[in-house]
């Protein structure tokens, strides 16, 4: 019979910096645009698995995406019951390099190899830098930092990073500046084709 204690039901980010808040806001923004409804996008949200034995864990990314789940109103979002997220982002915040912080990062990691992610992301705008860790069929494997990632999982988002900054891409090649101004920049857009005579629907 399990002892194990019940886990909590809402993730609580414990890290978190003014940056980390603006740059996550941001991307979690320009992902829901990119992918619309071909991608369920979810932050802050646990991703709860359980092994062949019955014993539950989880872990909360900064972002998930996931093609194929529905949305609703999850705080916990259940492996395998529905589809594995294709990715995982994180921002890094100066408390994911102190002991705790840096456990509890690994500690994600760990997880999202164990349920066979893809790929997991980590964008650290403090120090500007960018590291892929890519699934090896065992374990999420760690890339060389750099400082722009065009991954596919990300939909053709490109994320370029520099000490303290953070510049998002969208798959046009033009830069996100935040979800609102992006429609109406879209919406501007659609309406000069129209007036040209042109149907932005077939653009």
């Amino acid at each position: 019979m399990s002892t194990q204690a019940a886990l909590p039901e809402e993730a609580v980010d414990m890290t978190g910096s003014e940056l980390h808040q603006l740059v996550l806001n941001r991307l979690v923004d320009v992902l829901r645009f990119i992918f619309g409804d071909r991608a369920l996008v979810l932050s802050d949200v646990f991703v709860r698995a359980r092994d062949d034995t019955g014993h539950e864990e989880q872990a909360s990314p900064d972002v998930a995406i996931i093609p194929g789940a529905q949305p609703g109103t999850r705080t916990v979002y259940h492996v395998p019951e529905e589809p594995v997220p294709a990715a995982t982002l994180e921002v890094l915040s100066p408390a994911n390099h102190r002991s705790d912080g840096a456990a509890a990062l690994a500690g994600k990691r760990a997880l999202f190899g164990r349920i066979g992610v893809p790929v997991h992301i980590e964008i650290d705008p403090d120090r500007g830098e960018i590291t892929t860790w890519a699934h090896n069929g065992t374990e999420l494997a760690e890339g060389e930092p750099v400082t722009s990632c065009e991954h596919p999982a990300l939909g053709g988002l490109r994320i370029e990073v520099s000490t303290g900054q953070v510049r998002l891409f969208l798959p046009d090649g033009q830069e996100f500046i935040d979800a609102q101004a992006e429609m109406a920049r879209v919406a501007r857009l659609s309406e000069a084709l129209r007036q040209a005579g042109i149907d932005p629907t077939t653009v």
